[in-house]
């Protein structure tokens, strides 16, 4: 196993372990594993306990939209400051947000990226000066490999739905992850100016490797899961979709933390090379 495959499948597994249904599922694994001995049945019930507070405060709707809040206000504040393009683009950059291998191939999408592709096509229909759709998405296992890659099957999706006549679509079916496709996007594009679609609470990390890559993009934030809305006491009862919330909200904050990281290691290493 090459060490390119191991890096990747450690990054994935630690992020499948952090977010908040990782952290209780380790909690209660641990809480069960210790639990028939007697010397560490308190242990156990920290564990336990522990569970209960992740899940009770991560699946509260309060504390979802707060995690989440951050990251979309983040991605309208990105889109805001770019503002109107001064050169006008002719390129939709949409980026495919996961899909499953054992449906029928309409049902494969992730429903954010059903959403990610209906953003750009809409942008498709209503400004004829766009000529060009790039698809991203490849699979998401270490090997890269799968039947069919996320932007194949979307591409697929939004035949059904119709493009206008003069939009191209390619498809990126290579990348594995967010900094892979942002790579990958910029070997098609080189400095071409473009649209860039993806979920809100992505845009601020996809922005990160955007910056790093230095391409020419205006942001166009979508699938927003934020809500403005008065809690109410039954609110903070722990619901699973308000726990899926905070997982992807967590997901993020990973994946931003583990840039900063790769980025602070690699200016360490260039300057002790200059020593």
């Amino acid at each position: 196993m090459s060490l390119d495959l191991i890096v990747f499948a450690f990054k994935r597994g630690i992020s499948l372990l952090l977010v908040p249904s990782g952290l209780v599922s380790i909690c209660l694994f641990l809480g069960f594993f210790i639990s028939p001995s007697r010397r560490r049945r308190n242990l156990a019930c920290k564990f336990f306990l522990l569970a209960f507070l992740i899940y009770g405060l991560a699946g509260s709707a309060p504390v979802a939209n707060l995690l989440i809040g951050v990251l979309e206000r983040s991605a309208r504040s990105e889109a805001m400051a770019v503002g109107s393009p001064s050169e006008v683009p002719n390129t939709v950059v949409v980026l495919c947000g996961g899909f499953s291998e054992d449906r029928p191939i309409p049902d494969r999408l992730s429903p954010s990226t059903r959403l990610r592709i209906l953003k750009a096509r809409e942008l498709c229909r209503r400004d004829p000066s766009i000529r060009h759709l790039v698809i991203v998405g490849g699979c998401g296992r270490p090997t890269g490999r799968c039947q069919l890659s996320g932007a194949q099957i979307a591409y697929s999706w939004i035949k059904e739905l119709g493009l206008p006549a003069n939009v191209d679509v390619s498809l990126e079916k290579k990348s594995r992850d967010t900094e892979e496709n942002i790579s990958n996007v910029s070997k098609i594009l080189g400095q071409s100016p473009s649209y860039l679609v993806t979920s809100a609470a992505h845009m601020p990390r996809v922005l990160l490797f955007v910056q790093k890559m230095g391409l020419k993009v205006y942001p166009v934030p979508c699938d927003f899961h934020w809500s403005r809305n008065h809690w109410m006491p039954w609110d903070l009862w722990p619901r699973p979709v308000n726990l899926e919330k905070s997982d992807i909200a967590c997901h993020e904050y990973i994946g931003i933390a583990w840039f900063w990281i790769e980025h602070y290691l690699l200016s360490l290493k260039k300057a002790l090379l200059n020593l």
